[in-house]
């Protein structure tokens, strides 16, 4: 928004000059001002006297329109943040209702995070599952296959699939066709599995 029109005589920088001017020749500049009622109360005072009314009243009106821009401005803040929590919740639920299981590793293959799913499968909860290395899943033999391919994902722009198996500690293992990509947005991959369709 706009401040308020000025007059011929009476350019915004040159009234606002000139209202600092008047304000510390009453001896209450806009900077020595204890607290905000004793520069309004300076600035009705220069509004009551005809020699100071029509420059206290511009500027007054200036900062009526501030403060309703500030407003407006506030509310376009609160109203961004709520269209952004709302769109980062739909991806959540997204996420949580997809049909794969879903990881997000570091470099070093430490899961940063993973969907519902993810969780479900490798029977831990977000907590005991994050900054857990993905190879603490696998047999001991499959670990430098699982390494290599996630270490070439790394370095292509395209998704990359293996076949392999989970292990969870106690439960049986869980076959999955996983794939893999760079992740495009930090550091480290995207794993994804499904489980492996029955022939």
């Amino acid at each position: 928004m706009t401040s308020a029109n000025p007059t011929p005589t009476s350019p915004p920088l040159n009234l606002r000059e000139r209202a600092k001017t008047l304000l510390q020749a009453h001896g209450a500049g806009i900077g020595v001002a204890k607290d905000a009622s004793a520069a309004l109360r300076v600035l009705f005072d220069l509004a009551a006297s005809p020699s100071t009314a029509h420059d206290a009243l511009a500027l007054l009106h200036e900062l009526q329109v501030h403060q309703v821009e500030l407003d407006l401005q506030n509310e376009e803040l609160l109203s961004s943040r709520a269209e952004l929590e709302a769109a980062c919740d739909r991806q959540m639920l997204l996420r949580d209702a997809s049909p794969g299981a879903q990881l997000v590793l570091d470099d070093n293959g430490c899961v940063i995070e993973g969907n519902a799913l993810a969780h479900q499968h490798l029977h831990a909860s977000g907590p005991t599952l994050e900054g857990k290395a993905l190879t603490g899943w696998l047999a001991a033999a499959d670990v430098p296959r699982v390494q290599a391919w996630l270490t070439q994902a790394l370095t292509r722009q395209e998704a990359m699939s293996l076949a392999l198996t989970l292990h969870v500690p106690g439960h049986d293992g869980r076959a999955v066709v996983a794939a893999a990509r760079a992740n495009p947005l930090a550091p480290g991959l995207l794993l994804a599995w499904v489980n492996t369709p029955a022939i």
